[in-house]
């Protein structure tokens, strides 16, 4: 017969890590962050291409190592910087006739306004939990996620021309217009992402925590910065008269990545407080 000390023992283990898995608590808080883009515009300037985002987040502590949290966030996107080889234009240079004038500096901009919910995994590195001003009061962090954006399409900066003159020697160009008749400055973005960050929490007072996270985020769309599949419209044949569409787009085509630094204030709203009589009489 099995020994009743040795089970007494094995369920004292198992009430014992239940009771230590069901310490779960609860946060509500705020977040600001600095935002920033990279993808196909070339030498892009980032002193003049950060931008304020800010949202609302819960999170949900199982225990003291793991959290999930979700998220709303908003602000805007954008960049300035170089994308060559390709006929391009800024929004505001229009003459009367509606044809454009190439820009031969080949800059490039867009500013975009940007929405994502996100749900991320959060695993604490070290023990941590809100209200412990001595101990377990810091951790590094990291997590994953997955989540959706949404970017409205700004109908200003920077999009494709058609590559032929719309007289010859004119220098003057049509837009290249999808087959919504929109400018590629004019199409709204909406993707699933997949966030991945890393960062630190610390408790500030017993009821406030804060955190400190960069978080990446790999988007499945190519459109965010206005160039959506942009190879095609680099280096075209001129006397092609099916442009851009023998550069057929390619799904798997994508380079839009976007990245955030962000500060976190938290309220704890709810503890369990680890009101287990066993556990406190084990420990």
């Amino acid at each position: 017969m099995f020994p009743m000390k040795k089970l007494a023992i094995i369920i004292s283990l198992m009430i014992t890590s239940f009771c230590a898995w069901s310490q779960h608590t609860a946060d509500l808080g705020v977040q600001l962050s600095a935002a920033t883009y990279w993808g196909d515009i070339e030498k892009v300037d980032y002193s003049k291409s950060i931008t304020p985002m800010a949202g609302i987040l819960g999170r949900w502590n199982f225990n003291k190592r793991l959290s999930i949290r979700g998220q709303l966030l908003t602000g805007n996107l954008k960049a300035n910087g170089i994308f060559s080889d390709a006929n391009i234009a800024q929004s505001g240079t229009r003459n009367p006739t509606e044809e454009y004038a190439r820009d031969t500096t080949q800059r490039f901009n867009f500013n975009r306004s940007i929405q994502s919910v996100e749900a991320l995994l959060e695993f604490n590195f070290f023990n941590y939990k809100m209200g412990n001003l001595k101990k377990e009061r810091f951790t590094p962090f990291v997590s994953l996620g997955v989540g959706s954006v949404y970017s409205r399409a700004p109908r200003v900066g920077t999009f494709i021309l058609n590559p032929m003159e719309t007289a010859p020697g004119s220098g003057l160009y049509a837009p290249y217009l999808d087959a919504d008749g929109r400018k590629t400055n004019n199409t709204d973005a909406l993707s699933f992402i997949i966030p991945v960050g890393m960062g630190v929490k610390f408790n500030i007072t017993k009821n406030l925590g804060g955190v400190i996270e960069v978080i990446v985020r790999k988007t499945f769309v190519d459109n965010i910065d206005n160039l959506d599949d942009p190879k095609r419209f680099q280096n075209p044949d001129p006397t092609s008269s099916t442009y851009p569409d023998k550069f057929a787009k390619n799904m798997w085509s994508n380079n839009d990545w976007y990245a955030t630094l962000s500060v976190s204030v938290l309220y704890q709203l709810w503890s369990s407080k680890g009101n287990c009589k066993i556990y406190d009489k084990i420990k």
